[in-house]
């Protein structure tokens, strides 16, 4: 069974009115009543925390909301929020082409809406749009549909409405009377009504993910790129130390242990080039060996941000070596970190199942602020520990802290948790 299949039958029944017959059209203030629990605000963070986007998302399907990809750009996290209750969410399924993206929540029981039948939709109806314009939660809007635009299967079809859709209504639901879902809002220009990507596009998120994925650049079989390389080689169980294909990804789990807060960090690898491996779109760049060769996308937090030249670990490392950096970050705030480094020994990890040895390498300095063309001359204070897996070429787990003498004091983790097989 295909994903458009499944997905089509998860709607199905979790939402009995999609088979149902016409039914009544609501009162605006039955029908936000009814819809609201299931539109969430979106919020979105960089590694460093801070924010950089607010949306909306609509439950489609026990544990599942769909909002537009455009809200989760560049995001290290993300989270959903409703009158001050707040999930974590992880991005499952992005469709860009269409500027959809399936989002999965864990332990989310708010109710999917139901889905109009494709082609319901017709200019002069009257319709009701839900979401967070400007991040205030839970507005209603009513207005009329105004225009479809595009061809019936073509992927620019549109629903124009009159409905005002400010900033941070990006993902919002449109609703016809009976409170069924039409589609996933867009804002306008200012002042202006804005737009929908037809509800019918949503049974197609997955399989349209899934095909996007399986047309990036493949390794051909028997090429020097196809083989196992150095570093790489299996560490235990089948499949976890197996050399990284094209499609296939890293999932490491991010602790602010600070406030508690888990979020996952991918690292998908897009394709192998010579003797470098691309991550994530160009944003993590290693070698072969695993020796990282550029960072510009710091999803993983400190461990992103503060990477020394080379990585946090290396093949050559052994118990007792000793060495000093001073180098400013590629990345982040690019701020000067000046470290000593020791390999204190080695311990034996869990990780998905299989135990794997891992050098622990301590990290002790400073890292001073950039100010201007230089940097500050005082220090704050920077405590970090690797685990470094040399039969897999790369650090499993890291922990840091970096000591300010403000709120900004940073305490995190980021743990490998398993390797995410392309079609597994």
């Amino acid at each position: 069974m295909n994903f458009t299949k499944i997905f089509r039958i998860v709607l199905a029944g979790a939402c009995p009115a999609l088979a149902a017959g016409p039914a009544a059209a609501l009162e605006p203030d039955a029908l936000f009543a009814r819809l609201s629990p299931s539109v969430w605000t979106v919020r979105t963070f960089d590694a460093q925390e801070r924010p950089l986007r607010t949306g909306s998302a609509v439950v489609v399907a026990p544990g599942r909301l769909v909002t537009r990809c455009r809200v989760l750009a560049k995001a290290a996290s993300v989270v959903i929020r409703q009158d001050n209750v707040t999930y974590g969410a992880t991005l499952e399924h992005p469709d860009v082409e269409r500027d959809l993206c399936q989002i999965q929540v864990a332990n989310f029981r708010a109710a999917p809406v139901a889905v109009a039948p494709a082609g319901s939709a017709r200019v002069g109806q009257k319709v009701y749009a839900i979401g967070s314009p400007r991040g205030v939660e839970n507005t209603l809007g009513e207005g009329m549909l105004t225009g479809l635009r595009g061809g019936d299967e073509g992927d620019e079809r549109l629903l124009q409405t009159t409905v005002v859709l400010a900033a941070g209504s990006a993902g919002g639901g449109l609703f016809d009377s009976e409170g069924r879902l039409l589609g996933l809002t867009a804002p306008g220009a200012e002042g202006a009504g804005g737009s929908a990507v037809p509800a019918d596009f949503l049974a197609e998120i997955p399989a349209r993910a899934q095909a996007a994925l399986a047309q990036r650049p493949r390794v051909v079989e028997g090429s020097a790129a196809s083989a196992p390389a150095a570093g790489r080689a299996p560490a235990g169980a089948p499949g976890l130390g197996d050399a990284l294909r094209p499609g296939d990804g890293l999932e490491y789990v991010r602790v602010d242990r600070l406030t508690g807060n888990r979020s996952p960090v991918i690292y998908r690898l897009d394709r192998i080039t010579g003797d470098e491996w691309i991550f994530n779109m160009g944003g993590r760049i290693e070698q072969a060996d695993g020796r990282v060769v550029s960072v510009t996308s710091p999803v993983g937090g400190m461990f992103d941000a503060s990477s020394p030249p080379g990585g946090w670990g290396r093949k050559d490392v052994k118990p007792g070596m000793r060495w000093h950096m001073d180098y400013v970050a590629a990345t982040g705030d690019k701020w000067r970190h000046e470290l000593d480094a020791t390999v204190i020994g080695e311990r034996t990890l869990r990780i998905d199942g299989t135990e794997v040895k891992a050098l622990e390498i301590a990290y002790t300095g400073w890292i001073y602020a950039s100010w201007g063309t230089g940097s500050s001359a005082v220090g704050t204070r920077f405590i970090a520990t690797a685990w470094y897996a040399a039969s897999l070429g790369r650090v499993v787990r890291f922990e840091a802290e970096h000591r300010r003498a403000n709120a900004n004091s940073s305490n995190e983790s980021l743990e490998l948790v398993r390797v995410l097989r392309q079609g597994a």
